[in-house]
């Protein structure tokens, strides 16, 4: 009698059919054996993998972040300015800003 390792079945080993289903559960086994060293490797490879993506990742949501900050910042103070400058030269403003119109509307004529 020939016992599966993989099923637990038990089969006769005097019949050629059950002597080929047990060499073909064995040849099974083997390739199940020589497999699992490359499918660990390779398992280790994919998680290094992931690992070096979610840190960049993650170093370029940092960098994001703090640009976005920067940006807002600089927007704030730029704005600051602008109406600090309209504040203390208010006709200036207007004037410079009705004949910027004027010049925009001539050129998209």
């Amino acid at each position: 009698m020939t016992t599966n390792s993989m099923t637990g079945s038990t089969l006769t080993g005097s019949n050629p059919i059950s002597s080929a289903a047990g060499r073909a559960h064995q040849m099974v086994d083997d390739v199940v054996q020589k497999a699992a060293p490359a499918v660990q490797t390779a398992s280790a490879r994919a998680h290094e993998t992931i690992d070096k993506v979610a840190s960049a990742g993650s170093t370029a949501a940092d960098w994001a972040t703090e640009s976005g900050t920067q940006l807002a910042n600089k927007s704030g103070a730029l704005a600051e300015a602008c109406t600090g400058y309209v504040r203390s030269r208010p006709l200036v403003s207007v004037a410079g800003a009705l004949a910027l119109g004027y010049f925009v509307g001539r050129v998209m004529r």
